[in-house]
């Protein structure tokens, strides 16, 4: 069929409309910044800054350095999440100001997942909002204090031995992945902290407990284009009903919890482990042992205002899925976040020699003076071992950032004058915070020395943030650092660390997904010490 000339003016004409439609669409509002004089990174059509991530061109923690030194020399500036108009801050003033100073403005997370859509997500504490999130917290503070860590420090260790046994078993020198041997040890140190299991996950690699973890933590290219659904448009990701955690995941951990809890509640077993402190939560008899909460900022939050509005009859009432999604919360950061560490702090150690073993007389000697015991107390005194934690946390924190949420106006107080509205976004660029030679020189070294007690005063406050900051920082961190500490003290008393063939040096954090491991593995030797303890 032979189109006449006006019919193909008409199609044309047809298709250039359409195009213009989808062009302004996809740029709606991403003039939002240029307008207002303030200084931005320059975004593309719907996927406004974050094109690098969309099409795997840099890892995360490049692509937020990026974003970091794309506004170098502001104090702060725009960013395009998709359509949406968000505020990177660069300057430590600022970042106390919304964090600590003024948090009151600015009390939540963004959060995608909400108590309709995945309520095992959006009942966890990161995700709660507003009232929710401050009965929530306040209530479980009390079960990250540092007596609580100690009453749970030795179902951790004797995880920590069962590792140790385990490479014993493996030969006088061995090639290993690290990432599949430590997320077996938080596995099941989180089994046994949280629910009073044990899994041996060393010894029974395939264990349900294992699998299933492993499916919940590891964000592949499908649970990205998820987060972009939820991003772009939650709505519509709840009317497809796209769940980030399957049926199956949601009804195997919501089991084991409750029928962990009713198997307690009938014996009237009682164990010092995350399910417990939960319980004692829910019935109201969790008691803080201690003066002060788990962290300084978030005592903040139990003012008498929060005390009113509760006492008035707005306490919320504990449900199973609260329970469980605290539980879940705590194994999902337990299990992703301590493995990340672990392997980041192998391969440091094993490439600077020198520092691992200075780090082996600290723990030979520490342990000499303790008979051979690993106690809280011992693991608690060691100085360099939190030099090395805290240096590797610097350069690879697995929260390469985080953000807020505005929830009353604000204007920021610097030029050019910009004014955030209840709904708005705000990033803290930790990665980019930790890597900038204003605050700390020469950024790339590993050097422990930083954050020795001579040094560590003269970093300035609010450039480092491996936990977040102001009362809605990581209420784990204490067991996060245990957790590390315990498995490093175990592990360095009996072997070294080797750097072998597969070694990734320098690292490359992939960029094939969220999770922040490298190609190929994370691949260390492991050589018996010829004495140990």
């Amino acid at each position: 069929m032979i189109l006449s000339m006006g019919t193909l003016w008409e199609w044309a004409l047809l298709i250039s409309l359409l195009i213009l439609a989808a062009y302004f669409l996809g740029t709606w509002g991403h003039d939002h910044f240029s307008k207002r004089n303030i200084p931005s990174l320059k975004p593309v059509p719907f996927l406004g800054n974050n094109s690098p991530i969309i099409f795997r061109q840099r890892s995360f923690p490049d692509f937020i350095l990026d974003v970091y030194n794309g506004i170098k020399g502001h104090k702060y500036g725009g960013f395009y999440d998709f359509l949406k108009p968000v505020i990177v801050l660069r300057d430590p003033e600022l970042i106390k100001m919304v964090t600590v100073k003024d948090f009151e403005h600015f009390l939540d997370h963004r959060a995608l997942f909400t108590e309709e859509i995945e309520p095992l997500f959006g009942k966890g504490l990161f995700s709660l909002q507003g009232h929710k999130w401050k009965h929530m917290r306040s209530t479980l503070s009390p079960a990250f204090t540092s007596s609580k860590m100690k009453n749970m420090f030795m179902l951790v260790s004797e995880c920590g031995v069962q590792l140790v046994d385990f490479l014993h078993q493996l030969g006088n020198i061995i090639e290993i992945e690290m990432k599949d041997l430590v997320t077996r040890y938080t596995n099941d140190v989180i089994a046994t902290t949280a629910l009073g299991i044990a899994c041996d996950s060393l010894k029974n690699p395939q264990n349900e407990f294992y699998i299933m973890g492993k499916e919940l933590t590891t964000m592949g290219a499908i649970a990205q284009m998820k987060f972009i659904g939820y991003s772009l448009s939650p709505k519509l990701m709840k009317t497809l009903n796209i769940k980030l955690i399957s049926d199956k995941m949601s009804n195997f951990f919501r089991s084991l919890i409750l029928d962990t809890m009713k198997i307690r509640e009938d014996k009237g077993i009682v164990r010092s482990d995350m399910i417990h402190l939960l319980m004692q939560a829910r019935k109201g008899t969790l008691q803080n042992e201690e003066n002060g909460a788990a962290d300084g900022p978030a005592i903040k939050i139990n003012s008498m205002k929060l005390k009113k509005t509760y006492a008035q009859g707005k306490k919320l009432k504990w449900e199973d899925d609260d329970i469980i999604a605290q539980a879940l919360l705590f194994y999902f950061a337990g299990f992703e976040t301590v493995s990340t560490l672990m392997c980041f702090v192998s391969n440091q150690l094993a490439v600077y020699p020198d520092v691992q073993t200075r780090l082996q007389q600290e723990i030979d000697q520490t342990l000499q003076e303790n008979d051979g015991k690993i106690t809280y107390e011992a693991v608690h005194s060691m100085k360099y071992l939190d030099m090395v934690l805290s240096e590797t946390l610097r350069i690879h924190s697995p929260a390469v950032m985080t953000d807020r949420k505005c929830v009353k106006t604000y204007n920021l107080p610097t030029e050019p004058a910009y004014t955030l509205h209840p709904g708005d976004i705000v990033w803290i660029p930790v990665h980019g915070l930790h890597r900038d030679p204003e605050f700390f020189p020469d950024p790339d070294k590993f050097d422990p020395e930083r954050f020795s007690e001579e040094n560590k005063d003269k970093i300035k406050p609010f450039t480092y943030l491996p936990f977040g900051s102001g009362p809605r920082n990581c209420i784990g961190n204490r067991f996060a650092l245990m957790e590390t500490k315990i498995a490093l003290v175990h592990i360095l008393s009996h072997f070294n660390f080797l750097v072998v063939s597969r070694t990734p040096i320098p690292i490359q954090i992939t960029k094939k997904g969220i999770n922040l491991t490298v190609d190929g593995g994370f691949w260390i030797g492991l050589e018996e010490r010829v004495q140990n303890h």
